[in-house]
């Protein structure tokens, strides 16, 4: 496996979990696998998010708080904490507007 893995340097890993206590198990054995193999978990840059709940405590690795954020960009998609997709559909509709505005037009002559 670790020949496989020699050139991974980053990469964004997105755990999802029903309970808070299965998040906490999964940042675990995430880390435990990781060291596994040699690499290495920036504690300090992870970010963290529940969705579409009243749960206000924060994801802990090591006793290091894991920063909580209202939304983030995974696959190209905006996810929100609130589960909606608003953020997203205004997202993509502001990019097709900055894309057809700069378009020119071309005629044939």
């Amino acid at each position: 496996m670790k020949e496989r893995l020699e050139d991974l340097d980053y990469t964004d890993i997105c755990p999802l979990a029903q309970r808070f206590c299965d998040m906490e198990e999964k940042l675990k054995r995430l880390k435990e696998e990781a060291e596994s193999d040699d690499l290495y978990i920036n504690i300090n840059k992870m970010k963290g998010m529940s969705v579409n709940t009243s749960n206000t405590q924060k994801f802990r690795l090591e006793n290091i708080e894991i920063e909580v954020v209202g939304s983030f960009l995974y696959l190209g998609s905006v996810v929100t904490k609130n589960g909606g997709t608003e953020e997203d559909v205004a997202r993509r509709i502001k990019k097709a507007n900055g894309v057809s505005s700069t378009a020119t037009c071309v005629e044939k002559k």
